[in-house]
């Protein structure tokens, strides 16, 4: 044995889940996948570790936050996946429907994933390392409908987590790609226009953070360098830019103006005819519409979103950001396959969302244990006994712990059972096993009956 001793510290960004903390988000989890498979999402679930290539093949700067795996053989390098959607991708290139073998994915497919995903990020409040994201896509439906759906979906799930005071930011890529073509942005020397407009939905999604006075200056900064894709907007554009910022009202007076705004420019009269469209089917689905805003700055996922976009935050902890955000996706797959594949999803922050509740005081971490029933030992020599009536519970589905610490004093037991969080104590001492009997103790309610061990299986299932 070494005589070094290691601090048993963690890597910051990372966690611990002790079980009360465990328990709980288990709890959470479960929640929300009740409701995913309400709407009929199919769980899979895919590798810890994925080819760099796969993860990295983005135009981003993902590439930053791609936790790297160090080995020493001549593989393509490996990675460890920082979302669920680009393995959702990669699947659905790798399965493709034969109808003749009735074998791979059909069509529109609903698909839901929970597990961890890494991010080589600095922590931060609310902001982790490794964290759990809990997703849910549909892929190869075009109708605005399975957008509503997604939207409906985060509003049943939170209301499911007895979450009612937050909202839903409502957008769509195609009225900002609009608003490129308002502002008449244009390639410029070593930069193409892509690049312009992917800086000026940057400048934008920063509103929130800088205010609208630092992102008009933004706007206006001509480029440092050839290369530089810094906006360099006109006072005209500009001008039209507030225009459309400061649009307010309620979500019809916000389509209507936006429309003025844009007067019948293709791109985005479709996009506002898809919000119109999806605030049509919330409608229809009884979703409360006070908890949908249409939210113009939002330009999230530039990479990627083609249509409308969502973000929720809980308006009682806006520190924590968004906790579920998600939008259409219609050119991820194309990456594999060179085909567009349309698909819209959105995706839990598992973590920061149970950081946020328990912001709130609304986790419960009563549950201490997967413990519902302890067998004290105070008997000497009666061990085999007492892992009978153990395993008799068990074999019934009843979770069952013998007490197996060195002093059996009825005492220093009886405080174990306490100390677990059990809600049941099986008592057998001498004069019990003589009598073939058990005292049941309910430590919620301190009640105790005495029971015949040939009829305890019975009592205890009375019990739960």
């Amino acid at each position: 044995m070494s005589d070094v001793i290691v601090k048993p510290e963690r890597p910051g960004g990372f966690l611990d889940f002790l079980p009360p903390d465990y328990l709980a988000r288990e709890k959470m989890l479960q929640t929300i996948e009740q409701v995913f498979r309400s709407f009929g999402f199919d769980p899979i679930e895919t590798p810890r570790i994925e080819f760099k290539k796969t993860l990295a093949g983005e135009t981003s700067d993902t590439g930053k936050n791609i936790f790297n795996i160090k080995h020493t053989d001549d593989d393509e390098p490996l990675a460890l996946p920082f979302d669920h959607t680009v393995p959702f991708a990669r699947i659905l290139a790798a399965n493709p429907y034969d109808a003749r073998s009735k074998t791979g994915i059909r069509l529109p497919w609903r698909r839901m994933v929970v597990g961890p995903v890494f991010r080589a990020d600095n922590p931060q409040h609310g902001r982790f390392r490794q964290f759990y994201q809990f997703d849910a896509d549909i892929a190869g439906a075009t109708s605005m409908m399975a957008d509503a759906e997604i939207i409906a979906l985060m509003v049943q799930t939170m209301q499911s987590l007895n979450v009612t005071n937050f909202r839903i930011r409502l957008n769509n890529r195609k009225i900002l790609n609009g608003l490129s073509v308002l502002c008449k942005i244009n390639d410029r020397q070593a930069v193409s226009q892509k690049n312009i407009i992917q800086e000026m939905m940057r400048i934008l999604d920063k509103l929130d953070k800088i205010g609208k006075h630092s992102v008009i200056k933004e706007l206006r900064r001509p480029p440092d360098t050839p290369d530089d894709p810094a906006p360099y907007l006109s006072d005209d554009a500009v001008s039209k830019i507030i225009s459309f910022l400061e649009i307010q009202g309620s979500n019809t007076e916000k389509i209507e103006a936006c429309r003025q705004v844009f007067n019948d420019i293709p791109i985005a009269m479709e996009g506002i005819a898809e919000l119109e469209e999806i605030l049509t089917y919330l409608d229809a689905m009884q979703i409360p519409l006070n908890t949908i805003h249409i939210d113009f700055s939002i330009a999230r996922g530039l990479d990627y979103y083609t249509g409308p976009v969502m973000e929720m935050e809980l308006l009682d902890a806006p520190k924590f950001g968004s906790v579920f955000s998600g939008g259409r996706y219609n050119n991820l797959v194309s990456r594999f396959t060179g085909k567009e594949l349309p698909a819209v999803g959105a995706s839990i922050g598992v973590d920061r969302l149970f950081a946020a509740l328990d912001a709130l005081k609304a986790i419960d971490r009563s549950k201490q244990t997967v413990t519902d029933v302890m067998i004290i030992r105070i008997a000497k020599d009666h061990d085999t006994d007492y892992l009978r009536l153990a395993q008799t519970l068990r074999k019934a589905g009843i979770h069952t712990e013998i007490s197996l610490i060195e002093d059996t004093t009825f005492k220093r037991q009886f405080n174990f059972a306490i100390s677990r969080g059990v809600k049941f104590v099986i008592i057998c001492g001498e004069d019990e096993f003589a009598k073939q009997m058990v005292q049941v103790k309910n430590l919620d309610t301190r009640k105790q009956e005495e029971v015949s061990v040939d009829t305890l299986l019975e009592y205890m299932k009375q019990q739960f």
